[in-house]
């Protein structure tokens, strides 16, 4: 990236039995072709991350931007994911959409 910044990371909270966990992953999936961040995945019972952010309600992500930035975003539904994603992190330059 360039003049080392970071990208933040985008955590990922889900379990096997959450039914709404499938279209977040695809959403997010589709918003790494759109904006810069890195994506991880992680089973909300068994992630000790997802017990310190105190992460309760499915489907949920967390956006990381540093140690001590960061936001935590629970329960997501319908497009909060594309929302979210498109506040917390920097649209990609696409050079043949907007010339």
């Amino acid at each position: 990236v360039e003049s080392g910044s970071k990208v933040p990371l985008v955590v990922q909270f889900g379990t096997q039995a959450c039914a709404l966990c499938p279209d977040a992953s695809k959403r997010i999936h589709r918003l790494m072709e759109t904006h810069q961040f890195e994506w991880h995945y992680m089973d909300a019972a068994l992630s000790q991350l997802a017990e310190a952010l105190e992460v309760t309600r499915l489907p949920a992500i967390a956006v990381i931007h540093s140690a001590d930035r960061y936001a935590v975003y629970q329960q997501l539904r319908d497009d909060d994911v594309n929302r979210i994603i498109d506040q917390e992190c920097e649209k990609r330059l696409v050079l043949d959409a907007d010339f």
